[in-house]
Order: structure tokens, then C-alpha cells, then sequence
């Protein structure tokens, strides 16, 4: 009997040992867990992971960033799944930014009084962010109602909207919520780069040779200065060279050719790490001069003089027009007439190709077609020192017309044949990184070196730095419509079929990789996969999964328990 007590004492207080080394283990590893910070995402996409300019941002934060976001209250599964992954995403921030990141949801209609309500809204469209109608289908009825999939971010003082919901013509609502996922964290990446960045980017527009004018453009500029960029014109005539203030450069649709003097500062910009946007175009192509000719525009190639300049950086314009059969937009031609009125048709013209990308960089990836407007096909060149990536490109049933030709509405009256349009993916937009070496070097003199040596602003450099630059053949690509009151229409929309293109998206993405050191950008790349259930086998099947996942849980615990109370019972029997 004593023997049987001291075992049970003795087992109470190795019980009570046992529980405090689990205890103090416990602890010890929540202190050393202060100390050590690490997460592991198990998901093969990396979808709860965010990048490492993203945890260097945030990590770096110096005040609070306040994130409300407006996208809470009844909504249907995809929009519950968006507000879910924005949340993810948001702690994931928090996570690696600490108490610096701050965050809340709001639910806008949940405000009672109308009049509240609708004013609330209205401040909100007036800071940005876009509404969207959304109907939620049950069996017995159809809802509608208005939200805002969107959140407005605060720092130090300034504010700025981030739009959730994406925006893609062509795409399915689940393809279009599922990309909205991955842009989450490049869309708060970037939003607060642009409030905590210590001055906005400088982007300059060269004139001077006929370049697009201000009203042409002027959808761009307002865009830019809205995110936080600093836009100027720039005079190359006025100045004796370029100041590296100038984060990037656009040279849009020159017209008249440029003299040594203005390549010689756009070189030794390039030269000390200055990027550059080229929209240029190979011929002298329009549609007007086509209209206002019967028998068609004999078009002829463009001579900007900087040939020599892009062929030494790895690339050249080339003097032809872009036709692709597949995929471009259409034009009115009038076919007759009925009484006085004139009767037209839309016509599908080939020299307005919509553009595509087909490889995974952060600037053309998930985007719309971008529309352009006799465009030229750009070739690469040997330069191992520089990397090119095509960014835009025609389809499969596509060719480039050498200048110079006729073109004529003539093409329009049969159908095309596929056999004449045997050059796939003719590149229009190319991306150069690299280091890129000056076109003047062993060209310019001994007096003028020794000269611009006496001025540190004009001393010649002969080999940039690491820089990149984004060459397009089609200057037309950024030009805005101008309506009859001296308005601009969005930029990428098209007034004859009153579509949108991603135009405005992708010229967005070129200037923002270009001016961006960061690498936010890049997560862009992020790819979250969508697995769509099969509808048809979910209705033949639904039975079996029904009983799958309800009743053989509740078996397998009916089944346990039989057999734990058999075994128990055979054991106390004994």
C-alpha cells in the first residue's frame, strides 16, 4: 500500500517536472522568437508571399500609412474572396512594416441616412476611386447594389486611391477578379512609394521637331501628375544639355529630323543614366491624307537622322507599315448614299493592328490590346552588352509593308488572303537594358573633348552606366483624340467603335519601369493561378461529394469510437 502511494507521488511530480520544462520551453521560444522573424508561405504560387523591394519599403517606413479600404458589407463570393486576399495582403505589409501599417475596412453603404450616404460616395468618386454595380443573383431574386472595390492610402498628409478591381475587356469575372488578386500587392507597393518618395519623378517631353502637342498628350500628363510624377517640356534648341534631374525622356512622334547637336545631349543624357521613351514612326502614313485621296497615299520613310544612334544601342525602326488580318480595329468608309445622307460601314483596316504581349515582363503582362495606328516593325541588333525584350508584338497572320508603297482602301473589297500575311509577332515595342556605348565615341574631335573637358556639365562620356530605355514604332500610340471643343478624349479610347484600349495602362507601365530603381514593378510578375471548378461534373457528381464530405466524417467518428470502446473494454475486463 506505502509502495503504491510513493508511485503515485512520484508520478505527480514528474507530472508536474514534465510540465514545467514543456512550459519553460514554451516561453524561452516566444522570446527568441521576438528576436528572430521568419514566415514560410507553403503555397506553390508564393500567393501569401510578398517581394523583397516590398519588405525593404516597408521595413523602411518612417511614419504611419493608413489604408482604408472600401470594399466590405454583402457582397458574393468573388468580391468576398478580393476582400479576403486585400486583407492578406494588407497583414502580410503589416507583418514586416510593423505599427507603421494601418488598416480598416468600410462598409459605405452601411451608413443609414441617404443623404450621408451619397455624399459619402461622392467624396469618394471626387478622390478617386470608381464604383462598380454589383449584382448578386439568388433564387428568388436579383440584387443590385453599388460598391467601391477600392481603398484610399494616407501618409504624412497626403492621400492617394488605389483601384482593386481591374478593368480588362475580353476576360471573364473570374479572370478579372483573379488578376485583381495578383496586382494587390504591386498596387500598394506602388502607392506608397508614391507618398513616401522624397520628390516626384521629373518626366520630360522634347519639342522642338514637331513632337506630339500638349493637347495631344494631354490625357498622359494629367494622368502622370495625378500619380505624383512632375511633367515638363523640354526645349533641346534652349539648352546646352539635358539635366539629370530628368528621370526619363519621351520623344513622341517627332516629325521633323533632329541635327547633331540635339543627338549629341539626348546621347550623353543616355550616357550618364538617363532614360528614354522613343515613339517613332517609320513612315509619313495617315489616314487622313488617306481620305482625302482617291487613289490612295504613296507613303514614303521617315528620316529622323537617328538611325545611327538607335542602331548603335541595339535597335532599328524600321521603314514599313504593320498589316495584321487577326486582330485590329475598324474604320467607316461610306458604301452610299440614301436620299442625301450617306451611308457607312465599318471595314476591319489592317494598318491599325492591336498589339499583344505574349512573355511575362511587369510591363505588358495582363493587359489588354494596345491600339496602334500604322505602326512600324522594329528590328534588334547584335550588342551583347544589351538585353532586348519585345513588349508588343502583331499575331500570326500578320506582314510589314516596305516603304515605299501605295496605301489604299482598295485592300478592303475581298477577303484577305492568309497565304500574303506570313510574318508572325512582328515586334513594335522593345525594351533595352544594359550598358549602352555613345554613338559619338572616336567621332567627336580632340578640340572638342579638350574643350568640354572645362565644363563638367558638357564632359563627354563614352559609356553609360547601367540604363534601359523602351523603343516604340508608333508614335501615334500615345496621342489622345481631340474632340470639336478642344477636349481630349481618354487616351487609348477609339471614337469609331467607342472601345477603350490598354494604351494609356501600357505607356503607364513603360514610364513607371523606367523611372523606377526599386524594382516595385517587378511585382507585377506575380502569378496566382485560377482552378475553376468543372460545372458539369459538379452537377453529375454532386451526390457522391455531398456524402463524401458530410456523412463519412461523421462514420469514421462513429467507427472510432466503436473500436477505441471495444479495445477499452477488453483491457478493464482482464
Amino acid at each position: 500500500m506505502v509502495s503504491n502511494k510513493r508511485k503515485i507521488s512520484f508520478s505527480k511530480k514528474d507530472a508536474l517536472i514534465r510540465f514545467g520544462l514543456v512550459l519553460a520551453i514554451l516561453i524561452l521560444l516566444n522570446i527568441v522568437s521576438r528576436f528572430f522573424f521568419y514566415r514560410i508561405d507553403l503555397t506553390s504560387e508564393k500567393r501569401f508571399s510578398i517581394s523583397a523591394p516590398t519588405k525593404t519599403m516597408v521595413k523602411n517606413l518612417k511614419d504611419v500609412v493608413t489604408v482604408k479600404v472600401y470594399l466590405d458589407g454583402e457582397l458574393n463570393a468573388g468580391f468576398t474572396k478580393l476582400k479576403e486576399s486585400t486583407r492578406n495582403t494588407l497583414e502580410e505589409l503589416r507583418a514586416y512594416g510593423g505599427r507603421n501599417i494601418e488598416f480598416m475596412f468600410i462598409d459605405p453603404m452601411a451608413v443609414q441616412n441617404l443623404d450621408e450616404r451619397k455624399a459619402l460616395m461622392t467624396d469618394l468618386m471626387q478622390r478617386g476611386l470608381s464604383p462598380t454595380n454589383l449584382t448578386t443573383k439568388s433564387k428568388t431574386d436579383t440584387k443590385q447594389q453599388l460598391i467601391f472595390p477600392g481603398a484610399i492610402l494616407s501618409y504624412g498628409g497626403r492621400e492617394f486611391p488605389v483601384q482593386l478591381l481591374e478593368n480588362q475587356i475580353g476576360y471573364s469575372p473570374q479572370e478579372v477578379l483573379n488578376n485583381s488578386e495578383v496586382l494587390l500587392e504591386y498596387k500598394f507597393a506602388n502607392a506608397i512609394q508614391k507618398l513616401t518618395q522624397f520628390r516626384a519623378p521629373r518626366v520630360g517631353f522634347i519639342r522642338g521637331h514637331g513632337e506630339l502637342n500638349e493637347m495631344e498628350t494631354a490625357d498622359m500628363r494629367q494622368t502622370l501628375e495625378g500619380l505624383q510624377y512632375e511633367v515638363k517640356d523640354f526645349d533641346l534648341s534652349a539648352n546646352y544639355y539635358i539635366p539629370e534631374r530628368f528621370n526619363a525622356l519621351i520623344i513622341a512622334k517627332p516629325q521633323r529630323a533632329f541635327d547633331e547637336k540635339d543627338k549629341y545631349k539626348i546621347d550623353q543624357y543616355i550616357m550618364r543614366g538617363g532614360k528614354v521613351l522613343w515613339l517613332l514612326e517609320g513612315t509619313n502614313a495617315s489616314l487622313d491624307s488617306l481620305k482625302r485621296s482617291p487613289t490612295g497615299q504613296f507613303a514614303v520613310g521617315n528620316d529622323f537622322n537617328l538611325d545611327d544612334m538607335l542602331f548603335k544601342y541595339g535597335v532599328r525602326v524600321n521603314t514599313d507599315v504593320v498589316q495584321d488580318i487577326n486582330l485590329c480595329n475598324p474604320i467607316p468608309l461610306i458604301v452610299g448614299a440614301m436620299g442625301n445622307a450617306p451611308q457607312t460601314e465599318m471595314f476591319p483596316w489592317y494598318y491599325f493592328p492591336l498589339l499583344v504581349s505574349d512573355n511575362t515582363h511587369p510591363v505588358s503582362r495582363n493587359l489588354d490590346p494596345v491600339a496602334s495606328f500604322f505602326a512600324s516593325s522594329i528590328d534588334t541588333m547584335k550588342n551583347p552588352g544589351v538585353q532586348k525584350t519585345v513588349l508588343l508584338h502583331t499575331t500570326q497572320n500578320s506582314k510589314a509593308q516596305m516603304a515605299p508603297t501605295r496605301i489604299h482602301f482598295g485592300i478592303l473589297q475581298g477577303k484577305p488572303n492568309p497565304a500574303n500575311y506570313t510574318q508572325p509577332n512582328l515586334p513594335v515595342a522593345v525594351l533595352l537594358e544594359g550598358t549602352f556605348e555613345s554613338v559619338y565615341k572616336n567621332r567627336v574631335s580632340p578640340e572638342f573633348l579638350a574643350a568640354s573637358d572645362t565644363m563638367e556639365t558638357l564632359k563627354f562620356v563614352e559609356q553609360s552606366k547601367r540604363s534601359k530605355m523602351i523603343v516604340i514604332g508608333d508614335g501615334d500610340m500615345m496621342r489622345s483624340e481631340v474632340r470639336s471643343d478642344s477636349t481630349a478624349y481618354p487616351l487609348g479610347y477609339y471614337v469609331y467603335t467607342k472601345q477603350s484600349f490598354a494604351n494609356k495602362a501600357f505607356l503607364l507601365n513603360c514610364i513607371e519601369y523606367l523611372v523606377d530603381d526599386n524594382g516595385v514593378l517587378e511585382t507585377r510578375n506575380k502569378e496566382v493561378k485560377l482552378r475553376l471548378l468543372n460545372t458539369v461534373k459538379v452537377q453529375e457528381e454532386k451526390l457522391k461529394w455531398q456524402l463524401l464530405n458530410m456523412a463519412m466524417p461523421i462514420a469514421l467518428v462513429v467507427v472510432a469510437g466503436i473500436v477505441f470502446g471495444y479495445f477499452r473494454r477488453k483491457k478493464y475486463q482482464r
